[in-house]
């Protein structure tokens, strides 16, 4: 593993090099393959981290706990496993690499190993190819409602459509995919009951989207993705993944979806 490391730290290393020698789609490709080899490295890393005591293997998954209840750990494991099975037959892809998670039992835990984020209450987070998430019992939730307002799911979904553009996506695209899953799957929809007198616009989405009020950028992601999904279906998005993969540029090729939220 301390070898795969290395090799991504120096492949890394090459690639972040080239940025500023090349423009247009190659840049686009070698940011990629640099996300690319970072995934890699936090990939290993985790991995590491994880095969130690307190770890649970699933099919797919190899779980690290930290400080969480192990009932609620094997539990939010089969979660996972199922979100697995759910957003595999959405996308037609099933991952089939171990992915590493870390369980938290407390918001002090979680903040301890992501320090960016000290004092938000996340429920979870995805990142470079590993997911973390908090346990139910933090947010006095149980695990049937856990399930259908959780982040088990939503987080699984990021993982999915990073994978499947090779991480050539805006904030806003992939926080609207992982509401739409949820709402397409459990029937959960973000935003349903509030009363937005102001509505941002998609150039307001592209700018600093985590800058922006939560609650009316994050219903605003869903509609447009809910929309490009009525009128295009789940063939065109996935063939736009595609062209994202592919290196193509994110905004000219979305500007080619039809959607009618503006």
């Amino acid at each position: 593993m301390k070898k795969n490391l290395i090799k991504a730290y120096i492949v890394l290393t090459v690639l972040l090099a080239l940025f500023f020698l090349i423009d247009g789609r190659a840049y686009i490709l070698a940011k990629s393959a640099s996300y690319k080899a970072l995934k890699v490295f936090e990939y290993y890393k985790s991995i590491e981290l994880s095969s130690t005591e307190g770890t649970i293997n699933k099919p797919h998954f190899i779980i690290k706990n930290r400080g969480a209840d192990e009932g609620f750990v094997e539990e939010i494991g089969n979660l996972l496993e199922k979100s697995y099975d759910l957003i595999g037959k959405e996308f037609d892809y099933y991952p089939n690499k171990t992915i590493p998670v870390f369980v938290y039992g407390s918001m002090d835990e979680f903040w301890a190993h992501n320090k960016a984020l000290e004092g938000q209450a996340i429920m979870g987070l995805y990142n470079m190819g590993v997911i973390h998430i908090v346990t139910p019992d933090v947010f006095a939730m149980t695990m049937e409602k856990y399930e259908l307002n959780g982040p088990i799911l939503h987080e699984y979904t990021h993982l999915v459509v990073d994978e499947l553009t090779g991480g050539n996506i805006e904030i806003w695209f992939t926080e609207g995919m992982a509401l739409y899953q949820e709402y397409n799957i459990y029937g959960t929809e973000w935003g349903e009951f509030m009363d937005y007198e102001d509505e941002y616009s998609l150039e307001d989405l592209r700018g600093d989207f985590m800058a922006l009020d939560s609650d009316k950028a994050y219903r605003k992601a869903f509609l447009i993705i809910k929309d490009i999904y009525s009128n295009e279906g789940d063939n065109e998005i996935k063939e736009f993944m595609k062209e994202l993969k592919s290196g193509k540029d994110f905004y000219r090729s979305f500007m080619t979806l039809r959607y009618n939220v503006r």
